[in-house]
């Protein structure tokens, strides 16, 4: 998005079509919409392509968002979202994209796959995030030839029995090496299998180890008919929550370890800023609420890597600010709920700490001089 030159137009806005009257209700949040984006000077085709976007069929389930961030030339950010949030509505126009809402949703969210599975194939499905369309799906149909076992006791029960085991095992390879080649493409964190006791066994276990990918079992769901996509689902999700918890508890203790030594965390709004300025910022951390509720002037802090309107604007909100930092210098972002209970030797003053790349408070050793 930084790559265009702004004035930047922001949305965030609730699409959703859950209720009967989701279509009046759609019109009514985009009217108030327009008419603001009227008042601060945006005007013509702009405005025509925001309306055809946003009233657009999602085909998404329950609460859904869509964001879109814009320049005066085109539309530079559009992403539709599924799934609940408490984050308001937002309409802006300024010289940084204004992007706290999409972050709300997105963070902490794992690129997972979803295989459903049995002894003659699977069904697979890549997200790149929960609430979202699929990004890639295939089906995989091994051989259906010796698939069955023989009744114990049968004269050739052991000939066929094995040759059903080779059957199953064959297939679960192959649908280990398709999954294999979609993880190239797509990066899934998190593998989900469901399905068929056995097929589901050996398929984890072909795919133990697997780089960058954490494999889970679960109990529901499948390709059988009458499996309950609705149970399936609830169990994706606890997983991915409880991911989410680990990921969020692996993020306090790195911040509890740099509070406890004095070293490679840093807090408040002015110190992260100059931290930028040097490139020392590996990932920035927000409480969202409260950031959005501290401003930045970047005259403040020399040499901020910011495009030249937000260099001039004066102060502006400290989550825009820093996430569009962070963005320039290739740190990353993550966000700490805003309920969540931060180590009574940590204070993340105004919603924002940063972990470092290096550490020019550390003292140096002898050895590095």
């Amino acid at each position: 998005m930084l790559d265009q030159p702004g004035p930047y137009v922001s949305l965030h806005l609730d699409v959703s079509r859950d209720t009967e009257d989701a279509r009046q209700q759609l019109t009514s949040r985009w009217t108030r919409a327009r008419h603001e984006l009227e008042h601060q000077g945006i005007t013509g085709s702009l405005l025509d392509e925001l309306e055809e976007r946003v009233q657009e069929v999602t085909h998404l389930p329950g609460q859904v968002r869509r964001t879109i961030v814009a320049t005066p030339e085109r539309v530079v950010l559009d992403d539709v979202r599924g799934g609940d949030t408490t984050w308001p509505e937002t309409v802006t126009v300024g010289p940084l994209p204004d992007v706290a809402g999409w972050i709300s949703m997105v963070d902490g969210e794992f690129p997972f796959a979803l295989v459903r599975t049995d002894r003659v194939g699977a069904d697979i499905e890549v997200y790149v995030a929960s609430g979202t369309h699929a990004a890639e799906t295939t089906t995989v149909e091994g051989d259906t030839f010796d698939v069955t076992k023989l009744p114990q006791g049968d004269w050739q029960h052991d000939k066929y029995q094995q040759r059903a085991e080779n059957t199953w095992e064959a297939n679960a390879k192959l649908v280990a090496d398709q999954l294999r080649e979609m993880s190239a493409r797509h990066r899934p964190r998190l593998v989900v299998v469901c399905g068929d006791v056995r097929a589901r066994s050996e398929l984890a276990q072909l795919l133990d180890g697997q780089p960058g990918s954490t494999v889970v079992t679960v109990e529901s769901g499948g390709r059988a008919a009458g499996t309950s996509d609705e149970a399936l689902w609830a169990d994706v999700r606890r997983v991915l929550d409880e991911h989410r918890a680990h990921q969020t508890a692996d993020l306090l203790q790195e911040l509890a370890r740099g509070a406890a030594t004095g070293e490679g965390v840093i807090t408040g709004v002015d110190r992260v800023a100059d931290a930028f300025v040097k490139g020392e910022v590996e990932r920035l951390v927000l409480d969202l609420e409260d950031a959005r509720e501290t401003t930045v002037t970047a005259a403040d802090h020399p040499g901020l890597a910011l495009p030249e309107p937000a260099l001039a604007a004066g102060a502006l909100p400290a989550d825009q600010v820093l996430v569009a930092a962070a963005a320039l210098t290739s740190a990353s972002v993550s966000l700490l709920p805003h309920e969540v209970a931060l180590p009574q030797e940590f204070a993340l003053a105004n919603g924002v700490a940063a972990t470092l790349r290096w550490d020019d408070r550390a003292p140096r050793r002898d050895d590095q001089v």
